[in-house]
């Protein structure tokens, strides 16, 4: 299985690269937390929100801005139109799930990402003044490590709604419908701590937060240390949860997609 993934890593490294000006653009434009971080900065000029000042905002969504470009997901466009379209039935004939090929496609871009992403977000860390990192190894691999969760969940997610086109033609409705949820509450229109009590309760139980605004959290070390297993705990758990989703559609899918001779 190294050995597939070894060969689908490249020929998916070939494919970014190919299409290297498409994805510069793509990730140009997927920049809404820089949008978030000047409407914050003007209003913490009157003075802080909460514990937040213009430097902790800063911090804020130029981390945020990684683990966004790093947790960016496309698939269920791609399974949306393999369905429809009947391009599934010959990936069906392959030695090896699809989803693999969908997943090695997407660790390629991330490969692509960091480098063209994170040089500009270390440039900006180091020239605004204020912008600091916690560098002790267990942070910084608890942040690592729940990167990786938050991608996985918005990989398995973003599958388990590409995969409702074996029985429903608007499955992207649905995923539109997820990232407004996303923006709302994993942290883009504000920081969680910033939300009223009871809105802050609802996105601690809630995907979005272990979609995206738990690593910057763990970076910036706003959880103490029960509350950082605990906050993991749950980011496993959902997890956990969506790849038991995505199997099971998988699953009953490829019953109803035979079913009807597509």
């Amino acid at each position: 299985m190294l050995r597939k993934y070894w060969v689908l890593l490249k020929v998916n490294w070939s494919l970014v690269l190919e299409y290297r000006a498409g994805m510069v653009i793509w990730v140009l434009a997927n920049t809404l937390p820089l949008v978030m971080l000047a409407v914050w900065i003007s209003i913490a000029d009157a003075g802080p929100v909460g514990n937040y000042g213009a430097a902790e905002f800063t911090a804020y969504y130029l981390a945020l801005l990684f683990v966004r470009q790093m947790t960016s997901v496309w698939v269920a466009w791609e399974l949306d139109y393999d369905i429809r379209m009947g391009e599934l039935s010959p990936k069906l004939l392959r030695p090896i799930d699809p989803i693999h090929n969908h997943m090695a496609l997407h660790l390629a871009d991330k490969i692509f990402r960091l480098f063209t992403v994170v040089p500009l977000i270390l440039l900006a860390a180091v020239v605004v003044p204020g912008v600091a990192y916690p560098t002790d190894p267990v942070t910084v691999a608890l942040f690592l490590l729940s990167t990786a969760c938050a991608l996985a969940i918005r990989f398995m997610i973003q599958y388990s709604v590409g995969l409702l086109s074996f029985w429903i033609t608007q499955s992207l409705a649905i995923n539109e419908m997820l990232y407004a949820g996303m923006v709302m509450f994993g942290g883009v229109i504000a920081p969680l701590e910033l939300f009223p009590p009871a809105a802050g309760r609802l996105a601690a139980m809630l995907p979005f937060r272990y979609m995206l605004s738990l690593p910057v959290e763990l970076l910036l070390g706003r959880l103490t240390g029960s509350e950082r297993l605990a906050a993991l705990g749950i980011q496993i758990l959902w997890l956990a949860v969506c790849i038991g989703i995505y199997r099971l559609l998988w699953r009953i899918g490829l019953k109803h997609y035979s079913a009807v001779g597509a």
